[in-house]
């Protein structure tokens, strides 16, 4: 059973967040945790489907419900503009590059950053969800 949002969307209004990656796999796992946000509108980096889908080992069905779950998210593709962003924010910030990259896309949009990743707490200029999976 999948537990993501199956809606059609159209265009940039009602994304509530961008997810990080780690949000996305707590999703396929069915983490009861992520389930309130599970039927949000949800955007997210060209760099975590990268993340997602480079995974060693991953299965034919592992891929096809990673892609299926993504193809109902907004993706926020590498741009100029991100790129600037990343620079800044790695000048700032003590930042691995795929998480400044995922950074720079919620400080593009101006969406909050959904993630249980605490080290995005640190990071100015961007509002974090941060989600306590203990």
């Amino acid at each position: 059973m999948t537990v993501w949002n199956t809606r059609k969307k159209s265009g940039m209004n009602g994304i509530k967040y961008l997810a990080d990656t780690n949000c996305f796999i707590y999703l396929l796992d069915e983490n009861p945790l992520i389930l309130p946000f599970a039927d949000d509108i949800w955007a997210f980096s060209y760099i975590t489907e990268i993340e997602l889908l480079s995974k060693k080992g991953m299965t034919k069905i592992e891929d096809a419900l990673v892609k299926e779950m993504l193809n109902n998210c907004f993706k926020i593709n590498h741009s100029q503009t991100i790129t600037d962003i990343v620079i800044d924010i790695r000048r700032k910030n003590h930042i691995k590059l795929p998480d400044a990259i995922i950074a720079a896309s919620a400080k593009l949009l101006q969406l909050p950053l959904i993630t249980a990743d605490k080290g995005f707490a640190s990071v100015p200029d961007i509002d974090c969800i941060i989600l306590d999976f203990k």
